[in-house]
């Protein structure tokens, strides 16, 4: 609420000291002495909880496909949102992941999600979109961190997105006289943006790495425009236009589960990275290890458990996907279990307290094409790490 108020007195100001340069900088000096002070959040030593923003929904689909597809950029920025959720609550089961939404028909004012964010206190805030563009030949991935670029084309973009404040029949009310598409309406963006820039632009531009190597996308770079979704949350926030729907080639790519996966594993990269440098840890490996998810609950068939009231039980995850696989021929031929949690639908095949069997039924899967597939355990009906499985084995055994 603080904010808001210190908004809201910036505005007025505006209008009463910026008809010259110096009446401009003594506003400046003005803010940056009474700022977000209060507001801002101590830096923690650890990052405990994200926001993960996938843009539009509801009746606003935002950028529309023009390919085969016709894709909404509401669906493509769920999906890969979900993804990336996923990729993180399983690698670090001890952060918090809060979604803006989870499902399509939601819709959310800008001013809803960067409250979310707020009250959770959280540390790192992405909001995840799709492009468009006039030329079909534009394509590419790009991400924005709060700023006032002297780019006309950074304006243009972030004026669009800031567009669907229009969509909220109170919008005037909510967003104390921001009018999107007024110029002065950004000199409050102008002098917010230095907040948790340093912090932004260290992981905006690891993910803009991350594009061009791992997803193997044409990267349009790091760049600085004033989202309105990115300058009102109290933490290091980005924007990342994933690619253009536009473009019927990356709308082929955007629309895929392989893109899907390719953009949602390069973001958690780079999330890693940035997480590790700011925690002051160092990685043992690059590869991507889903381990225990945070909460889960497995729903075990009947037959399983007795067996799981003391003993630990491997299985092998062969996939995570956005919608049910149990008509597809493959997942029916391998007798697959499903699991849905978070929107999300997980596979499972094979139950076995030995792990060598389902280590080697796990190369049986990478054969049929699940790349991905790995070994988990499971213990009473919950999900451990493999770690803890086998120390448990080795204590029963002990004990026995």
């Amino acid at each position: 609420m603080q904010s808001k108020n210190i908004v809201s007195k910036i505005i007025n100001l505006y209008h009463i000291f910026s008809r010259n340069a110096l009446g401009l900088l003594l506003l400046a000096t003005l803010f940056l002495n009474t700022s977000f002070i209060d507001d801002k959040k101590k830096t923690n030593s650890k990052i405990r909880t994200i926001v993960i923003d996938p843009g539009h929904g509801g009746h606003d689909p935002g950028n529309l496909g023009t390919g085969r597809y016709k894709t909404t950029e509401k669906h493509i920025a769920l999906d890969i949102s979900l993804k990336l959720g996923v990729y993180i609550e399983n690698a670090f089961p001890e952060i918090k992941v809060i979604y803006t939404r989870m499902t399509n028909d939601k819709f959310l004012k800008l001013g809803e999600r960067t409250q979310l964010a707020n009250d959770n206190n959280a540390d790192l805030f992405i909001s995840v979109h799709c492009d468009a563009f006039t030329n079909p030949d534009a394509y590419g991935a790009g991400v924005y961190v709060m700023g006032m670029s002297k780019l006309k084309a950074n304006m243009d973009i972030a004026m669009k997105e800031n567009s669907v404040i229009y969509l909220e029949d109170d919008y005037k009310e909510n967003y104390d006289g921001f009018d999107p598409n007024s110029p002065e309406s950004y000199i409050v963006f102008s002098l917010t943006q230095n907040t948790h820039l340093d912090q932004s632009l260290n992981i905006a531009e690891k993910i803009e790495q991350q594009f061009a190597t791992r997803a193997n996308r044409k990267s349009r770079g790091v760049k600085q425009a004033p989202f309105y979704v990115i300058s009102r949350v109290n933490m290091p926030s980005i924007l990342i236009e994933t690619g253009f729907l536009t473009n019927p080639e990356e709308e082929d790519f955007l629309h895929s589960e392989k893109g899907q996966d390719y953009l949602a594993s390069a973001i958690f990269r780079a999330f890693r990275a940035y997480k590790e440098n700011f925690e002051g840890i160092s990685s043992e490996t690059d590869i991507v290890k889903p381990i225990v998810v945070k909460k889960e609950r497995t729903k075990i068939p009947e037959s399983e458990k007795e067996i799981l009231t003391d003993k630990v039980v491997f299985k092998v995850q062969i996939g995570t996907y956005l919608k049910s696989m149990l008509n597809e021929t493959l997942f029916k031929e391998i007798n697959a279990e499903e699991q849905r949690l978070n929107g999300t639908f997980k596979y499972y095949v094979g139950s076995d307290t030995d792990k060598l069997a389902i280590d080697s039924l796990k190369l049986k899967m990478k054969e049929k094409g699940f790349k991905g597939a790995f070994v988990v355990a499971f213990f009473k009906g919950k999900r451990i790490s493999t770690k803890e499985a086998l120390s448990l084995q080795s204590k029963n055994k002990s004990h026995e």
